[in-house]
């Protein structure tokens, strides 16, 4: 590849800075734009009028642009990483621009399909990234560092955003140039970290095989490694029950307690991110010494709280209403947290000397798929039997998945499929 004398400066400049900082610096830039990012379905609600199953599409239209990850992980190997995710995530950062002449629920529904596609590829790399440039022993603390630096941006985003969104007419078409502006400096902070690919020196040709393959070695890998399916069998009950709450959330809080966008930016943005950077950094160590089976149990079962207390919060009006989503949003960020270790760097113990991308890639894979049947689940019994019964439904989900993942465990060592994802000193 020709490379520009602009481009090469600007890479020379990056190479002076050791890859963790270059991530760590990437991953807070990307809490900037999930921040705004994350208003797209309360904006779909509130200022486009969209409908409950146009909201549910659109919740749905994140997890199922993951399906792409299989793909993206085959057409890197072999081949430049930098130049891919600078031609990919550039198509998906032109799209979000266009948000600043944003007027219907479809325009807001390619916006998000076309970025998370382009999203996925980053996921993708993340793993590859940190396998090869951080110590299997530091990978924890590592990723909470950089976790917590993207929370605390989310949590100042947030609040500035949704002041700005509440505050000023036609607001939340603002926020999707800025979105654009950040995402130019991540890709260039992530695709200037070098990877190496194990002996692949030949790209792999895009035929026929390049669509199937994936899925066959998606199903080799899950019949040879039967402890990772079951982890994945478990973390797609855990995962389904917290996107059916994707639709019927911000439906909740906009039509059933009435709240504006900077109260929903504060609470559900700041308030949360400001609670998981704390957790973040004591989850991040607690991963480094203990499994992934471990922390899921505890954390699983823990999240069956998060639905019942959104319940408890229409209970209440006022400034207790105020204080009490604050509490649960408080709860669900420290909650969470732990979640999204599990969830980036799971695959990576699963792996261990093996590619940590294909692990990931097929955790994506399973995250698209849920996203295809979990929303609408979510959005089926809540038109059926209300938005409450919804919320229940999902919260029994996350305590039988906390009590299954322990189960799944004792089913590895009594098979002896077990192997040991503890970190050796």
């Amino acid at each position: 590849v020709d490379y520009t004398p602009f481009t090469i400066a600007v890479y020379a400049r990056l190479n002076d800075i050791k890859p963790t900082r270059r991530y760590v610096v990437y991953v807070a830039l990307v809490g900037a734009m999930m921040a705004m990012t994350q208003f797209g379905v309360v904006i779909a609600r509130k200022s486009l009028g969209a409908s409950e199953l146009m909201v549910t599409f659109l919740a749905m239209s994140t997890p199922v642009a993951n399906l792409s990850s299989l793909w993206w992980a085959r057409l890197i190997k072999g081949r430049d990483q930098r130049i891919i995710i600078i031609f990919v995530v550039s198509i998906g950062l032109l799209v979000i621009a266009s948000g600043g002449w944003l007027f219907s629920i479809n325009h807001l529904l390619i916006i998000h399909v076309t970025w998370f596609t382009a999203f996925a590829l980053l996921r993708t790399s993340e793993s590859r990234i940190l396998q090869q440039h951080v110590s299997s022993g530091r990978t924890g603390a590592i990723f909470g560092k950089g976790a917590s630096m993207r929370m605390i941006v989310v949590a100042i985003i947030s609040a500035i955003a949704g002041f700005w969104m509440e505050n000023v007419e036609g607001g939340y078409r603002d926020i999707y140039p800025i979105i654009a502006l950040i995402g130019v400096v991540a890709m260039v902070s992530i695709a200037s970290i070098q990877t190496s690919e194990k002996g692949i020196t030949t790209p792999m040709p895009i035929n026929r095989h390049f669509f199937l393959d994936p899925l066959r070695k998606v199903i080799t890998l899950l019949k040879r490694r039967r402890d990772f399916l079951r982890y994945e069998m478990i973390f797609m009950i855990f995962g389904g029950a917290f996107m059916m709450t994707g639709p019927v959330v911000p439906i909740y809080l906009v039509d059933e307690l009435n709240l504006g966008y900077d109260i929903i930016g504060l609470t559900r943005g700041t308030v949360s991110q400001i609670t998981g950077v704390l957790a973040m950094l004591i989850f991040g160590r607690i991963f480094d010494r203990t499994t992934p089976h471990r922390l899921a149990v505890g954390l699983f079962s823990a999240m069956s709280l998060y639905p019942v207390m959104l319940i408890f919060t229409g209970m209440v009006d006022g400034l207790f209403r105020t204080i009490m989503i604050s509490v649960t949003f408080a709860y669900f960020g420290a909650v969470m947290s732990g979640v999204l270790i599990l969830w980036q760097l799971a695959s990576i113990r699963f792996s261990g000397d093996e590619d940590a991308g294909i692990y990931h890639s097929v955790h994506l894979t399973s995250t698209g798929v849920r996203g295809l049947v979990a929303p609408l689940l979510g959005y089926a019994i809540m038109t059926i039997a209300g938005i409450k019964a919804a919320l229940i439904t999902s919260a029994s989900l996350f305590l039988f998945a906390g009590i299954m993942m322990g189960v799944m465990r004792w089913i590895d060592s009594r098979t002896g499929e077990w192997h040991s994802l503890r970190i050796e000193n």
